[in-house]
Parts: structure tokens; C-alpha cells; sequence
């Protein structure tokens, strides 16, 4: 049997407004009609939805997950119908996930000027040192740096901007250590790497043809921030991959020195927007993708 949608509507209501009398006034109709229509509407669906009581309602676990469903798809078609009311208006809500530590840094003002343009758009940004999988019912976008390939099939990813990376260490502890030749030989070195960022150990590296390689590495200093791990390179605490463009400078005053392997360098470093490829892609997201690109 197929589902009436204007029950769907009724139920709705009333899941959102956790009451049949509310409902029934919100859609202009008798509360005697509108306990018909979540009765009728139980029948199709051949389960229950809410447990009624003299005093109370609550949604059973099918209703709980009809509702959730249901109210995403009446947004979605909401921002559908605005697109095509006002092609150039954005309206709803815009939930983001961002780095906390340089992501804000480097997206603060794009955001803030996006906002202004688009006033009727809410926008909902959090922050997280580190997000890697946070993509829910909650989250429209996910904004995270990535070096490598993404392992989730599950997910669409679109790079926004991408930072050469190369593999430094201080000139004393290259005198210590030696010079690692190869990148075979960096499993010998004191390492730094991250305990869950950028996917932790191995390190990657991809060759002049783009392919890529897995180098493991021994790391006694693991930590989750860019400026934790060039500081400590600094220090002679270890040999770290960072980002080429924020440490140029003490490249180029000599407290790092860069290690170059003959034909292999570090993947980059890149800042990619991820969402849930079960989705359809909302004129909100596309339209915050494209600014992104255009002004980062």
C-alpha cells in the first residue's frame, strides 16, 4: 500500500509540535481529523508511531526515525522550491564543521562575508581540532585538512586548496642523526608525527607519477597541532612534515633544513570540503563550495 503524503504532513506536525491539539489548530483542521489521519497513517506503514496515552504522547523508535527522515526531506524540498522562487536567495541553514587551530585562522573572513551576503541564510559553524568523521544528520559540511587519499567511499570530498609540504628536521639533529638518504631510512630517525590527525603514522609520500607510498616511521613525540610539531622540529626533537609555505622563513634563516629524497616527496597538505554522497548536493552547500574556491 502507498503512503498518503498529506499524512506524512499531519504527522509531522504533530511529532513536531508534541501535541494533537497544536497540530490540528497549525493545520486548520479538527483534532478529530487529524487523529485519524496519524491513525490511517500507521495502517499504510503497518506499525506504530506514537504511544497515546490520557496524559501524554511519545513517538515510538519507527516514529522517532520517520520524523528525522521526514523533516529533512520537507527542507530540502523547502530550499527547492526558494531556489526556484528567488534563484539568487539562500535561505535555511548551514551547518558546518571546521579545524579549530588554522582552519579558523584561514576561514574566518571568508565566512563572515559569505554571511553577509547571503542574510537570510542562518549559518551554524563548529569547531574541531581535528574533524574526521563527523558527517551525521547534524552536519551538512565537513571542512578538514587530509593528506592522502580518503578512505571512506561513503563520502564526497571536493579540495578547496591544496599546500606543498616538505620534511624537515634542525641542523643539529641532522648532525646527530645523519641525513637520511631515502625514505626507507626515516624509520631509523626520531619522527613526529600525529596520534589521530591526517590519519596518523604512516607518512606519505607520492612519486613523480603521482602514485602514492606509505613510509612507517618511528615517532616518539606524537601531537595534533602544526605549531606543537614545528616547534618541536625546531628543537631538534625530531624530523616532521609540514607545510613549506608557514615555515619558509626559518628555512631560509637556517633553523631548519629541508630533506630531499631523489624520487619521492611529501603528499600536500590539502583543505578539502566532505559531505555524505547520499545526498543531493543543496543550492546552500554549492553555493558556499564555489565562494570558497573562488576567495581561499
Amino acid at each position: 500500500m502507498s503512503v498518503d503524503l498529506n499524512l506524512l504532513k499531519i504527522f509531522v506536525s504533530v511529532a513536531t509540535l508534541g501535541s494533537f491539539a497544536h497540530a490540528a489548530k497549525q493545520l486548520s483542521m479538527p483534532t478529530s481529523n487529524v487523529s485519524r489521519g496519524i491513525k490511517q497513517l500507521e495502517e499504510q506503514l503497518s506499525c506504530r508511531l506514537i504511544e497515546r496515552t490520557t496524559r501524554r504522547m511519545r513517538l515510538t523508535e519507527q516514529g522517532t526515525m520517520l520524523l528525522q527522515q521526514s523533516q529533512k526531506l520537507y527542507i530540502e524540498l523547502d530550499e527547492t522550491l526558494q531556489k526556484i522562487r528567488h534563484p539568487q536567495r539562500l535561505t535555511g541553514m548551514l551547518r558546518l564543521t571546521i579545524p579549530s587551530e588554522f582552519g579558523s585562522q584561514l576561514l574566518a573572513d571568508v565566512l563572515a562575508k559569505f554571511a553577509l551576503a547571503h542574510p537570510q541564510l542562518a549559518i551554524h559553524c563548529d569547531t574541531q581540532l581535528m574533524p574526521l568523521d563527523v558527517i551525521s544528520d547534524d552536519i551538512d559540511l565537513l571542512l578538514t585538512f587530509h593528506r592522502g587519499e580518503l578512505k571512506d567511499s561513503s563520502y564526497h570530498s571536493r579540495l578547496i586548496k591544496s599546500w606543498e609540504s616538505v620534511v624537515v628536521a634542525a641542523p643539529e639533529l641532522i648532525l646527530k642523526t645523519g641525513k637520511p638518504e631515502t625514505t626507507e631510512k626515516l624509520a631509523d630517525m626520531p619522527c613526529i608525527s600525529s596520534f589521530s590527525a591526517l590519519q596518523g603514522q604512516p607518512w606519505i609520500f607520492i612519486d613523480k607519477n603521482g602514485l602514492q607510498k606509505k613510509v612507517n616511521i618511528n615517532s616518539q613525540f606524537r601531537v595534533n597541532s602544526g605549531i606543537l610539531a614545528n616547534v618541536a622540529a625546531l628543537n631538534g626533537v625530531g624530523y616532521a612534515i609540514l607545510a613549506l609555505e608557514p615555515c619558509q622563513a626559518q628555512i631560509k634563516q637556517g633553523k631548519l633544513k629541508v630533506i630531499s629524497f631523489m624520487n619521492y616527496k611529501p603528499a600536500p597538505i590539502e583543505l578539502r570540503a566532505i559531505y555524505a554522497s547520499n545526498r543531493a548536493l543543496s543550492p546552500k552547500i554549492d553555493a558556499f563550495l564555489h565562494y570558497l574556491i573562488e576567495h581561499i
